[in-house]
């Protein structure tokens, strides 16, 4: 009896150790992601995620400087590619997935009397059509638009969304980074600026004299970016070449799994369901 008991202890033991020996060597290999913007830190975070998830994999970001997202993955340089906008009709030949969002605030200072405007008189604020911010529903006085850097932060997307590449009218001046356009909004009774929403909204909590504005009448909240509700929303987008190899299509379903979406949080960033 007691030779059947150490004989089955020993079968269950080498099942379960082949069970975990092949749990870890079922994803094997290198990844290259193409990261282009400021979600660098986002990926570089899960790629250690899922490193420990899957031992034999490993992650790794390809040379971005003067190459576009979709060309890396058409000449073979990268597995992944992030993109702040969907994909076209035209580019049949990639895949692409939202695996979360990037909401895009206005913001005033908080003893600006506007509370809301709506999407075309965010781009008569924008456009420069709007100079007065009693022509919005606020004081008699001029209108300070502060940009961000062109190409860079939410800028791009911003453009983007109010479908004015290269149209924004000349503002008062360029603040970079976040912090200095919060403080000078905070500073600025008739100031004006766009910042990533979950930033704006941090500084808000913590008493910093901003306030961010609703459009539409939908408050910017990371649920209602999340829901679509709110206008000023970007996609991150993962795109492949065609069908996922099964090493890149492991690392798109842990981005929208628990842990992935974790770290979207943690960025900034907003993931695809969000509660009140």
């Amino acid at each position: 009896m007691r030779a059947r008991l150490v004989c089955v202890l020993g079968l269950v033991l080498s099942v379960g150790w082949s069970a975990a020996s092949e749990a870890d060597t079922a994803l094997s290999g290198k990844l290259t992601l193409f990261v282009p913007g400021r979600e660098q830190g986002v990926f570089e975070k899960a790629g250690v995620k899922f490193e420990k998830q899957w031992p034999r994999v490993r992650v790794r970001f390809a040379e971005t400087a003067g190459v576009e997202p979709l060309a890396a993955l058409a000449d073979g340089s990268a597995d992944i590619a992030l993109l702040g906008r969907t994909l076209s009709p035209e580019e049949k030949d990639f895949m692409g997935t939202i695996v979360g969002w990037e909401g895009i605030a206005l913001m005033v200072n908080a003893s600006n009397r506007v509370m809301d405007i709506n999407l075309q008189q965010v781009k008569d604020l924008f456009s420069g059509k709007a100079k007065t911010w009693d022509e919005l529903g606020g004081l008699e006085s001029k209108i300070a638009v502060l940009h961000r850097e062109e190409g860079k932060g939410v800028r791009p997307y911003l453009e983007q969304q109010l479908d004015m590449a290269g149209k924004l009218v000349n503002g008062k001046r360029v603040v970079e980074p976040d912090k200095e356009a919060v403080r000078v909004v905070s500073g600025s009774i008739n100031a004006v600026s766009y910042i990533n929403l979950s930033t704006g909204l941090s500084n808000v909590t913590v008493g910093v004299p901003v306030r961010l504005l609703s459009i539409n009448k939908v408050e910017p909240e990371a649920s209602n970016v999340s829901t679509g509700s709110y206008p000023l929303r970007r996609p991150i987008v993962m795109a492949t070449k065609g069908e996922p190899s099964p090493l890149a299509k492991a690392f798109i379903d842990f981005m929208v799994g628990k842990e992935g979406q974790k770290t979207i949080q943690e960025d900034d960033f907003v993931p695809l369901l969000v509660t009140k």
